[in-house]
C-alpha cells in the first residue's frame, strides 16, 4: 500500500512542481534577447529591417505585443517609419503539440493573419491575410504621390521550404494569390507634369491575381473590373543576385472606360498607337530596371 501511496503522492507533485518550474522561467524569461535576436536575424539574412516588440512567454503560448517592419536605406520612394505593422501575434502550445504544427495568428490593418508550417520547418509553409485595409497600411497612407483605398485577401505558400532554409536557394517556390476589391487609386500632383491630364480616381471593383513563384516566376492571371477592364499574364525571370534586373515578359490587354479616355488629353494621341479599336493591347519585355518602351500588339 505505501507505494501506491507514493505514487498518488508523485501525480500530485509533478504538476505543482511543473507549475513552480513555469513560473520561474515565465518571471526569467529572456523576452528582450529574443526580440534583438529576431530583428538581426531579419536585417543580416534578408535585409529586413523590423522592430520587434520584447516577447512574452505566457501559459498558453507565446505572445508578441507588436512586430513594425521598418523602412530601409534603399528605399526612397516609401514614407519614413513605419511601413507595416502586425499586432497581437500569438503562437499556442496546446494546438502545436495535437496536431504538430506551427501556428502563429496575428492582426493587422484591420484585418487577420495566419501562418502554418510543419514544426521541424522542413515542409510547407503557407499564410494568409483577410480583410486587409489598404488605407491602415502606413506604407500606402504615407504615400506623398498617391491616395489608395481598398480591401486586400492574399494566400501564400512556400514549397521548398528546407532549400529556404539550409540556403540552398532564396527563391521561394508555390502559389501565390489574392483579390483586391472596392480599391480606388488617386495620384496627386499628375496636373503640375502634364497640365492637360485631368485623370480622375481611377477606381476598381475588383483585381484578381494568381503568380506561380519560381526561378521562373509564372504571372498566371491579373484580372482588373473596373474603369480598367482586362488582363495581364506572362513571366518573370528572376535575377538572384540583382532582382532589379530580372527579365519581365508580360502581355497587357486593358480597355478604358470612357471616362479614363476623356481625360488624357493630348495622352490619347500617344495612347492610340498602342490600341487595337478601343482595347490597350501591349507587350512589355525586359529588364525591369532598363524596360524599354512597350510594344503592341498585332490587332487581331
Amino acid at each position: 500500500m505505501k507505494w501506491i501511496l507514493r505514487l498518488f503522492l508523485l501525480f500530485l507533485a509533478v504538476p505543482f512542481l511543473a507549475v513552480i518550474v513555469f513560473w520561474g522561467l515565465k518571471n526569467n524569461f529572456p523576452g528582450d534577447s529574443l526580440a534583438d535576436m529576431l530583428e538581426q536575424q531579419a536585417k543580416g539574412r534578408f535585409g529586413v529591417p523590423l522592430q520587434v516588440s520584447p516577447v512574452q512567454l505566457k501559459w498558453q503560448g507565446i505572445h508578441v505585443p507588436e512586430v513594425a517592419l521598418l523602412r530601409a536605406g534603399g528605399w526612397k520612394y516609401l514614407p519614413r517609419g513605419d511601413l507595416f505593422v502586425m499586432e497581437n501575434l500569438e503562437f499556442l502550445f496546446l494546438p502545436a503539440l495535437m496536431k504538430q504544427n506551427f501556428v502563429l495568428k496575428a492582426e493587422s490593418h484591420g484585418g487577420d493573419f495566419e501562418l502554418k508550417t510543419d514544426l521541424f520547418l522542413e515542409k510547407q509553409l503557407s499564410s494568409k491575410f483577410s480583410n486587409l485595409q489598404l488605407q491602415r497600411i502606413p506604407a500606402l497612407s504615407g504615400l506623398s504621390y498617391a491616395e489608395v483605398t481598398g480591401v486586400l485577401d492574399l494566400e501564400t505558400e512556400v514549397n521548398n521550404l528546407y532549400a529556404l532554409r539550409t540556403a540552398k536557394t532564396s527563391i521561394p517556390e508555390g502559389p501565390f494569390k489574392g483579390t483586391l476589391e472596392n480599391v480606388k487609386i488617386r495620384l496627386i500632383g499628375m496636373a503640375m507634369l502634364f497640365p492637360q491630364l485631368e485623370l480622375p480616381p481611377v477606381e476598381f471593383k475588383s483585381i484578381d491575381f494568381m503568380f506561380d513563384l519560381g526561378p521562373v516566376t509564372k504571372i498566371q492571371k491579373i484580372n482588373l473590373k473596373g474603369m480598367l477592364t482586362g488582363t495581364m499574364e506572362g513571366t518573370l525571370r528572376v535575377n538572384p543576385k540583382n532582382p532589379p534586373a530580372s527579365l519581365l515578359d508580360m502581355r497587357i490587354q486593358l480597355v478604358p472606360s470612357p471616362e479614363i479616355s476623356s481625360s488624357l488629353g493630348s495622352l490619347a494621341v500617344v495612347l492610340k498607337s498602342y490600341q487595337c479599336g478601343n482595347r490597350i493591347d501591349v507587350q512589355l519585355k525586359g529588364p525591369l530596371n532598363r524596360m524599354p518602351p512597350p510594344k503592341r500588339k498585332p490587332c487581331s
